[in-house]
């Protein structure tokens, strides 16, 4: 017994015939497709005759992506080489900081974190204000005719002692040569050190909550020969004469060592209290009675003398076009900015930070106690 399919209509004694033969295929399926028979569907497949109206092909979408691979990396290529053209362009010229900015120059040199010896290192890194930098700045500052003073800008908490002459030097030298006024102001912090380098500016500017003074030095060692004891570690010290391991971790400081020491600190003190009062032309006992090593505000910075006129940085520009006799709104040059390159890779005058990465984090100018780990003893600070 055979079985109609479900396209084929129902067949009639008519169409099989009198010799039985099967029926021929209709030419063409019906206007709206063949309906399926009423009851439950065939237990077969069902293949359809011809594919679903209205169903469109699906295309590969491999061209249309590797498109925007090429795209977004022709943008981050072109955006690259911009972001490099724009680091390494010099951002030293003259600029004008305000409208109304058309009298002579006035210039601007920054002393901005820990002060170190030698070149600064970028923020990046941890900012460090490096004295062979800012000393060639004013040697720069001393040949450039167009200006006619100099704006301090000091944002420090102080660092090394004889880096701080040397800026301190580096001051009085461009006011001896060239006979112009170097006004310094203070941003946030300018404390020890950071006041030594302010004390021979023709005059000081602070902000009343600016903290200030600290006049006085510090220095620190480490003892861990005791800890080293506990964990089963000895150091063994070779030296040419008695006192060159003076504050060696690895044993106590005798008695005799922490005499020279303090006469040392001692020594640093006095010229640093006689810096101060001589470039403040003030008293050098009333300085010395200042000089305990106390931070103070610049408002009282002012009532005590250390501090000439409580102001922002645009009053000290504003006071040193007074005092250069500039007539017109002073436009400003920036001396020693760091364009991207050096920001991101480090100061290009500056040092290499030693054994980078790892000596990073000894580096005694991104970090002062590294110094101390990273040799026999350290060094007198003004912080």
């Amino acid at each position: 017994m055979s079985t109609t399919p479900p396209w084929e209509g129902p067949r009639t004694e008519s169409d099989a015939g009198s010799t039985g033969a099967p029926p021929s295929a209709p030419s063409a399926p019906p206007p709206g497709g063949y309906r399926p028979p009423p009851g439950p569907p065939p237990a077969y497949p069902v293949t359809p005759s011809v594919p679903p109206v209205g169903q469109p092909r699906r295309r590969s979408s491999g061209a249309i992506t590797c498109l925007i691979i090429l795209v977004v990396l022709a943008a981050i290529m072109l955006g690259g080489m911009a972001l490099l053209a724009t680091g390494l362009r010099s951002t030293g010229g003259p600029q004008t900081t305000w409208a109304g900015a058309t009298g002579d120059t006035i210039g601007v040199i920054s002393v901005e974190g820990i002060i170190t010896g030698g070149g600064s290192i970028s923020p990046f890194f941890g900012a460090t204000a490096g004295s062979d930098n800012i000393t060639a700045l004013f040697r720069e500052a001393a040949k450039d005719d167009v200006v006619k003073a100099i704006v301090l800008r000091i944002d420090s908490p102080g660092g090394s002692a004889a880096a701080s002459q040397e800026i301190y030097e580096a001051v009085e030298d461009y006011r001896q040569r060239t006979g112009k006024p170097v006004v310094a102001s203070m941003s946030d912090v300018a404390a020890s050190g950071g006041y030594y380098v302010a004390a021979p500016c023709s005059k000081i500017v602070a902000l009343p909550a600016t903290l200030t003074g600290s006049i006085g030095v510090i220095f620190e060692t480490l003892e861990y020969h005791e800890l080293l004891k506990k964990v089963g570690v000895k150091g063994n010290t070779m030296t040419s004469g008695p006192h060159k391991d003076m504050g060696s971790p690895f044993r106590a400081m005798t008695g005799e060592e922490r005499k020279l020491f303090e006469a040392m600190i001692e020594d640093v003190y006095d010229q640093f209290v006689t810096a101060v009062a001589d470039g403040r032309k003030m008293d050098k006992a009333k300085v010395k009675k200042l000089a305990d090593g106390r931070v103070y505000t610049g408002r009282q910075a002012k009532e005590i003398g250390l501090v000439d006129e409580l102001g922002s940085f645009r009053g000290a520009i504003k006071i040193a076009a007074e005092m250069a006799r500039i007539e017109k709104e002073p436009t400003v040059k920036f001396y020693g900015r760091m364009t991207l390159f050096e920001a991101l890779f480090g100061e290009v005058r500056s040092q290499p930070i030693r054994n980078f990465p790892p000596g990073l984090l000894f580096d005694s100018r991104v970090w002062p106690v590294g110094q101390m780990m990273m040799t026999e003893t350290g060094a007198p600070r003004l912080e």
